[in-house]
């Protein structure tokens, strides 16, 4: 980085055989050399334009541009470079230039030596310059009441730095660069804040190309892109690598794609030039933060997910949500922090490995541990709430034992907690995984126990099997076996929705073994449950009924009523499949009633739809529609969609058989489109039974 222009930017001398005076210095032209290659600022470029359109003394007032601000090493002093260059021809009384230091070595400039290099520019005789800030202060905005200046004031750390610094009448215009939001210029003295992002992927292997050459670049497309991201899209990160590669002819661009997935900050140093070293830009910032909002820092780096609410920043930082919120609004007005939407703030990424680097050199691992302990202790206890909320009649097998001080988001209703869950579905994975890399094995007990029913019920497969996986792990070695064989039987649950009977039948085998290892009832009854789904599935009906039946005494009296009435729904499948319907109608609406009394409004669509089935094999189809229409009416916040799903298929299938192809056309497409968004295994029938329906004329 140029660094402040502080005397005079050209000395009486002699220049090529001209002697100079103060009296015929040359127009003063301090821009220092732009960027060759500025990538991806069109628009920016485009808004600078417009405002500048109407400076220059055209609306009657000095224009004050807060233009380029951004998080560190973003290319704020490119843009700001290149684009002066491109007007300043329209300021025939000069450009005047000074690096403010306000984020870098050494200390910030200070407005009066700045004001002193200035005037020196603009012709002042260095006995003339006062001695005092507001005395220069004044002699310059004189200098410049007549003139059509470009001010560019570099690297601003405040407001207040740069106030002394601006015009006080038309025709000159200001631009300034910053890390800070200088909130205070924008309210002030009506400047115009651009805020300038990352590059785009594209514009950012463009970028990388043009450093490394295009041959290459095309050659090696993919490693390319990856390296853009690695690079977190920050033209500084990005020039440093693409410089690393151009230099060294015989490395690859996957070489330091690999070495950077090891230590990116490492990769992206250069000890002999702190410009060009991404760890000592964002030191800049760093060293000036206080004590408390460095804290914050550091801990939002110790943050497994990839963003973070207000709360879970004050749990982390062991202090209350009012200090949290002061402190995120500081980082974020140097750009340390982006505020996302209320409550809720992200690092970049290069940013959170360099918060994550501090606090392993400024932090003892003690303190390290306590604050990730107290932000999944606090994600344990919000997720545990909300699954609460949200299925009240489930089975509850572990309390979370975590810090009870840490304040916890009031979630109002079933809607308030769904939100919040969809919210945090990434950093609620993140931080299981967390949890269970450090081995935390209470913690990820305590969270996979809390959320892996929502993961089931809005059909995150994959994170709830790799949850589950690690849930399993963690009952693994603490000795848990009844976490182990639930998880199990979860697991083998939700692949009996999701695929095939053979991917379920292995976890509920081995669930069915540990419950009666444990001897647990309610554990066995659950794995009996869903072994005779299997035989469902597999249309072993008498198999089924060998699993099930034990299974209602060993569920009567475990619970609210929820499981015996899911055992007796199923025994009901069975006894139709073998035909024995009155048997049948005598279960379903046992459990019916036993869903009713345990206020299970998502099971009772369940056994609805089953009650419905056994009807229509009666040859009763308008009381399975009834039946139907009774589910169907329940609250979809209750439900589980593919049973809402097996409800509209079965009233179809009522309608069919009433002669009403259009109703049953109708509920079969809508159930259809449910079974795909879960990958139900019940999708390819119903499709095949569709294709087959016949048109309405026929």
């Amino acid at each position: 980085m140029v660094g402040s222009v502080i005397g005079p930017v050209v000395q009486t001398g002699s220049i090529h055989n001209l002697v100079l005076t103060h009296d015929h210095l040359p127009v003063p032209r301090q821009l220092p050399m732009a960027v060759p290659d500025l990538v991806g600022r069109s628009e920016q470029v485009a808004k600078l334009d417009a405002l500048f359109a109407t400076a220059g003394g055209r609306d009657g007032r000095t224009m004050v541009i807060s233009a380029v601000e951004g998080l560190p090493g973003v290319g704020k002093t490119a843009l700001a470079l290149c684009w002066a260059h491109q007007v300043q021809a329209a300021f025939p009384d000069g450009t005047l230039y000074t690096d403010l230091r306000g984020y870098g070595p050494g200390r910030p400039a200070r407005p009066g030596e700045v004001l002193d290099g200035f005037l020196r520019a603009l012709g002042t005789r260095p006995e003339q310059i006062p001695t005092t800030v507001e005395a220069r202060a004044g002699l310059y905005r004189s200098l410049l009441a007549e003139r059509n200046v470009l001010v560019v004031l570099d690297n601003a750390n405040s407001a207040g730095q740069v106030r002394p610094l601006l015009p006080g009448s038309p025709g000159s215009l200001v631009l300034v660069t910053s890390r800070d939001s200088l909130t205070g210029l924008v309210s002030g003295q009506h400047a115009h804040r651009l805020t300038l992002a990352p590059l785009t992927p594209t514009e950012a292997a463009e970028l990388i190309s043009l450093a490394i050459g295009r041959h290459r670049a095309v050659a090696e497309a993919p490693a390319v892109a990856e390296l853009a991201g690695l690079c977190g899209l920050l033209p500084v990160a990005l020039r440093i690598a693409g410089s690393r590669i151009a230099g060294r002819p015989h490395l690859r661009v996957a070489d330091v794609v690999d070495e950077m997935r090891v230590d990116r900050l490492g990769v992206l140093r250069t000890p002999t030039d702190e410009a060009s070293d991404v760890s000592a830009v964002f030191g800049w910032s760093y060293r000036r933060l206080t004590a408390e909002q460095a804290a914050m820092f550091r801990g939002l780096g110790l943050h497994p997910g990839p963003g973070i609410s207000l709360h879970a920043a004050a749990a982390i930082g062991g202090v209350s949500t009012g200090q949290a919120r002061r402190l995120l609004d500081d980082l974020a007005a140097v750009n340390l922090v982006e505020q996302r939407a209320r409550d809720r703030y992200e690092l970049h990424d290069l940013l959170r490995e360099y918060a994550r680097d501090r606090a392993r050199h400024d932090d003892p691992p003690g303190a390290r541990d306590e604050a990730i302990g107290r932000v999944l202790s606090w994600y344990a206890r919000m997720a545990a709430m909300a699954d609460r909320l949200l299925y009240p009649a489930y089975v509850r097998w572990r309390a979370h034992p975590g810090n009870t001080s840490v304040e916890l988001i009031p979630l109002a209703d079933r809607g308030a907690a769904t939100a919040w869950l969809t919210m945090e579905r990434q950093n609620l994975m993140a931080v299981v995984r967390h949890a269970s890399a450090h081995e935390r094995d209470v913690l990820v007990l305590s969270l996979v126990h809390a959320v892996e029913t929502f993961f089931y019920h809005h059909a995150y497969w994959d994170e709830l099997f790799e949850m589950l996986s690690l849930g399993i792990a963690a009952a693994g070695r603490t000795g848990d076996p009844a976490s182990h064989a639930w998880f199990l039987t979860r697991s083998g649950w939700a692949r009996l929705q999701r695929s095939g009977w053979q991917d379920a039948l292995g976890d509920l085998l081995g669930a069915l073994a540990l419950a009666r290892e444990v001897g647990d009832p309610y554990l066995e009854a659950y794995a009996r449950n869903d072994l005779g789904m299997v035989s469902l599935r597999r249309n072993r009906f008498a198999d089924a009924l060998d699993y099930l039946l034990p299974a209602v005494s060993l569920s009567r009296g475990t619970d609210t009523g929820r499981q015996e009435a899911f055992v007796h729904c199923n025994v009901s499948s069975a006894l139709m499949g073998l035909g024995r319907h009155r048997q049948a109608l005598s279960h379903a609406e046992h459990s019916l009633r036993l869903r009713r009394q345990a206020d299970d409004r998502e099971g009772e669509v369940f056994t609805l739809n089953q009650l419905a089935r056994v009807r229509s094999c009666l040859g009763d189809h308008l009381g399975a529609i009834s039946a139907c229409e009774d589910a169907l009416a329940i609250s979809a916040d209750y439900a589980y969609l593919p049973d809402i799903a097996a409800t509209l298929d079965t009233l179809g299938t009522a309608q069919r058989s009433l002669g009403d192809v259009r109703s049953a056309r109708a509920h079969w497409s809508e159930a259809l489109r449910i079974y795909d968004s879960f990958c139900d295994y019940r999708a390819t029938d119903l499709r095949d039974r569709l294709a087959d329906l016949p048109t309405e004329d026929e």
